[in-house]
């Protein structure tokens, strides 16, 4: 990732300079054009006269340039754009030329100027399905970045352009659809306009944009040292539109631009050229929201000589900017698919199994440098050239800006007191959390942590289960789901009769229980492996727990026996008040177990009765009998999350917890002495296992 190597003060004064040493001539202050090498042409129009040439007289000089062009190629000339430039120098419209990758500009002599081009390469590519844009689950790879606080951009306007007149752009323009569907359905506000026109970009002028996504031609122009970077419209030199934008033109904010293969499909029509965009043309019409992100996808926009452009761009708050070093062609918006795709959680391009979540920009990037495809390669910044003996392109970022496409949630956790945490990626500005549907109050917002209190009883009112969402700034997250499992749990402890005596005594202890957690499993990188959450959970407050001890035990001169019944307060935060029933859990949403982990206090619910030689009983108080280490598992050493208790698998399709019933004997009584019985009819899940639901 290229980050900007300047304080922003530092980066301002900087830009500032750069844009206004571009100025000055007849083209006008800021980054005029007529004011790039210091020309001073004659016949201009920078007084506020009519130009010196009509909209005709431009086609046909430029038309002239495509058609010397073609005749160059047709005679193998060994450096085609060198003897164009020369050529160029011969004409009488143009005082000056130059060549850049696959480009020749020009300089007409009332200090106008044009480009022209072929440096965008067609490749045909057919429209996307999973099998030709999937390679096997295996072959995936990615790594996690860190990222400070993200935040999601404070505008929620999507602006998709792409400048596309003559089908060059049909992929791409397609791939951008979809990219605005993907924005639209997590609650971006895409702008109407989709066509990259002059209208198009004067009209956004005062409005605050969130994330633009420009798809068009791009070029360097200019004499060393004042070079100059321009973006192409589809808006035509007509004489309607030279009065229109003269104005633009006086400003040095518009140029001229053809591309060959644009200009060799529509010769015979005589179409004039197209107008190109300037650095000072975005300062001016062009404002961005904090946090925002710009695509540019356009030849050269990320090269070192797109720097005036780019620092236009984010001295108008642009957060992030991503650019192409090289000659940009379909393979980049293919990458930009990916990129929106798992920014956004939308599972449309080339998705995981399971499906992925959403994932902050930082993320995202990683995987974009480590992911290839059959045709991208060696990875997703990387923009294949479509002719061997052509140089591969790579996608640059500049700045850190833009962190989030929209609210991220990464996993859910429930704690004691039926608190629900949300965890993710969610922006410093408050917004809003469903459950189910339903409005959940959110008692704290935190950038990366959000805490409310779920509405519990047993009724399930809404809001105590089912999809949570979060929204901020009008962006919407990716779903995840809070399960609720129901049903009851027997936990009995049974004394044997040893020789010489007769009769049983045991202790009951039956847990109505209600606990809700995340059944679907986690992702810490895109399209990575699967893995189980390290967050403990708390069953809800609804929970209730009854005892009862009974029994008889004869051993000839000493009689016992057990009575008492009753309720425990369930508590979930350790031993508070006495007489009561804490319990903790975890699932494991990769395994399919939920662990229970139960223990309690009791220290006078039970009345122990015993009768001796006299004939006499005496009674005391006593604790109720729940061996943890007689319950399923123990894990003394820490590496569970809960360190004993009884794993109760549940279902894939459906997360509904199993009937289980076993009976183990506690290892720390004298042995055949005593054991331990686990027991349920199973725990009824709500609502359904939802396999779409991104890991």
């Amino acid at each position: 990732m290229e980050f900007q190597k300047k304080t922003r003060r530092s980066f301002m004064a900087l830009s500032v300079a750069a844009l206004t040493a571009c100025g000055g001539g007849s083209g006008g202050g800021g980054l005029g054009f007529g004011g790039l090498g210091g020309h001073d042409p004659q016949g201009g129009d920078g007084d506020g006269q009519t130009s010196a040439f009509t909209a005709q007289e431009r086609s046909e000089a430029t038309l002239r340039i495509h058609d010397k062009y073609e005749e160059l190629l047709l005679a193998k000339v060994s450096e085609p754009f060198e003897a164009l430039k020369a050529w160029a120098l011969t004409q009488p419209e143009y005082d000056d030329a130059g060549t850049g990758d696959l480009t020749l500009w020009t300089r007409f002599k009332d200090g106008r100027y044009f480009v022209y081009t072929d440096n965008r390469e067609q490749l045909n590519l057919p429209e996307p399905t999973r099998a030709a844009l999937s390679l096997r689950a295996d072959e995936r790879v990615a790594s996690l970045g860190a990222s400070g606080k993200p935040e999601i951009a404070e505008s929620d306007l999507a602006v998709i352009l792409c400048a596309d007149d003559s089908g060059k752009f049909v992929w791409t323009n397609n791939s951008q659809q979809r990219v605005a569907k993907t924005l639209k359905d997590s609650g971006w506000n895409i702008h109407p306009q989709r066509s990259f026109t002059i209208d198009a970009l004067m009209g956004l002028q005062g409005k605050s944009i969130g994330l633009l996504y420009i798809a068009s031609h791009g070029a360097i122009l200019g004499p060393t040292g004042r070079k100059q970077y321009g973006l192409f419209s589809e808006t035509r030199a007509t004489e309607e539109n030279e009065k229109k934008y003269k104005a633009e033109f006086d400003d040095g904010v518009l140029i001229y631009h053809r591309d060959r293969d644009r200009t060799k499909e529509q010769r015979g029509e005589q179409l004039p050229p197209v107008y190109g965009v300037t650095a000072q043309f975005a300062f001016k019409y062009l404002q961005f929201s904090d946090a925002s992100l710009v695509v540019m996808l356009a030849c050269m926009s990320g090269s070192p000589e797109a720097l005036v452009f780019r620092d236009a761009l984010q001295l108008r708050q642009a957060g992030t900017i991503v650019a192409w070093a090289g000659n940009s062609n379909d393979h980049g918006a293919e990458s930009m698919e990916y990129m929106f795709d798992r920014l956004a959680g939308a599972n449309k391009v080339d998705p995981g199994t399971p499906n992925n979540r959403a994932f902050n920009m930082d993320a995202v990037w990683e995987y974009m440098g480590t992911k290839s495809t059959a045709e991208i390669k060696p990875n997703l910044l990387v923009t294949p050239a479509v002719e061997d003996d052509k140089a591969d392109a790579f996608i640059k970022r500049f700045g850190n800006g833009f962190d989030l496409s929209n609210p991220v949630i990464s996993e859910l956790e429930v704690d004691w007191k039926d608190k629900l945490i949300v965890h993710g990626n969610f922006g410093t500005e408050a917004g809003e959390v469903t459950v189910g549907g339903a409005k959940v109050d959110v008692s704290s917002w935190a950038d990366d942590k959000l805490e409310l209190t779920l509405p519990t009883d047993k009724a399930d009112p809404p809001g105590s289960f089912g999809e949570v969402r979060v929204t901020a700034r009008k962006r919407k997250s990716n779903p995840r789901v809070l399960t609720s499992w129901r049903g009851t749990v027997e936990y009995t402890f049974e004394t044997l009769p040893q020789p010489g005596s007769t009769g049983m005594l045991s202790n009951v202890i039956t847990v109505d229980l209600h606990v809700r957690g995340d059944a679907h499993e986690l992702r810490r990188k895109v399209d990575g492996s699967l893995v189980r959450s390290t967050r403990p959970l708390v069953p809800a407050s609804d929970t209730e727990v009854k005892y009862e001890a009974k029994g008889k035990n004869d051993a000839g001169l000493l009689k016992t026996a057990w009575s008492g019944s009753g309720s425990l307060p369930f508590t979930g935060n350790g031993f508070e008040g006495g007489n009561s029933l804490v319990m903790f859990a975890s699932l494991d949403t990769v395994e399919r177990v939920l662990k229970l982990s139960p223990a309690v206090v009791s220290q006078d619910v039970v009345t122990v009765t015993t009768t001796t030689s006299t004939g006499v009983p005496t009674t005391r108080k006593s604790s109720l009998s729940l061996w943890t280490n007689a319950l399923g598992f123990t894990d003394p050493y820490g590496g569970d999350l809960v360190s004993f208790g009884t794993a109760l698998p549940f279902g894939f399709g459906r997360p509904d917890v199993a009937p289980y019933d076993k009976q183990l004997p506690v290892p720390t009584l004298p042995a055949n002495s005593g054991w331990m019985r686990v027991k349920t009819t199973g725990l009824t899940a709500s609502p359904p296992f939802d396999d779409t639901i991104g890991r």
